[in-house]
């Protein structure tokens, strides 16, 4: 019995090229292939090039001293907020910006009237009152900048950031240690993983050892943080 061969799958061919066509097409082949590596070069470069742009990396600061700001830029953000609080007295964002924009430039006390702006607009605004708190304590003015913490408190009993700016004007603007310590010790137990609680731990012994009630005190931070948020 015959048996019957398996067929094979046929391809399609190409016809063959003379030898001057498969010249002329590798000529082109290479050609092309060399403006594309060009091209490529040339783009690569041109990205890693010195002096070329690069991404934006944020400034990190420390939270007692404002970043650094670029002065047109500054003013320019300036004039475009006072055109948008012409425009609408009562924009509470504008208001807090242009408060936070003043803070950040040291001009302390153009920070308490535009964030007094803001509070009058916002009254319960934590955030906004404790930064007024911290400008007032930067004027050295401690008993409106207490006035306003103890106002941020009112509101939120347990505002870790007012907490411990509270404690550090009792410390340095009042000398009253024990103020200072029954804010400390109530921030660290609503906010356990306060950045700088090793700072107040530090602290709070120091002040536990401390001789005599109302001696002066040195405190080891280094003032007043902000934001309040």
């Amino acid at each position: 019995m015959a048996t019957q061969s398996k067929q094979r799958i046929q391809t399609k061919q190409a016809p063959a090229l003379a030898p001057n066509e498969m010249a002329a097409r590798l000529f082109l082949t290479g050609f092309v292939c060399l403006c594309i590596g060009v091209g490529i070069g040339y783009l690569f470069g041109k990205q890693t090039a010195p002096g070329a742009s690069a991404p934006f990396q944020a400034q990190t600061s420390s939270p007692n001293q404002p970043p650094q700001q670029n002065p047109a830029a500054a003013a320019q953000n300036e004039a475009s907020l006072r055109a948008l609080l012409m425009t609408n007295p009562k924009n509470l964002d504008a208001l807090i910006q242009l408060g936070d924009l003043y803070y950040d430039q040291g001009k302390h006390q153009q920070a308490v009237e535009w964030y007094g702006k803001a509070l009058e607009i916002d009254p319960r605004n934590v955030n906004v009152r404790t930064d007024r708190g911290s400008s007032y304590w930067s004027l050295n003015r401690p008993d409106e900048a207490i006035a306003e913490f103890q106002k941020s408190l009112q509101v939120d009993p347990n505002h870790s950031q007012t907490l411990y700016n509270i404690g550090l004007v009792y410390l340095q603007g009042k000398n009253n240690p024990a103020e200072t310590k029954k804010a400390w010790q109530k921030l660290l137990k609503v906010s356990p993983d306060y950045p700088n609680r090793t700072d107040i731990e530090r602290q709070l012994a120091a002040l536990a050892a401390t001789p005599a009630a109302g001696a002066p005190i040195k405190p080891q931070g280094t003032g007043v943080t902000s934001r309040g948020k």
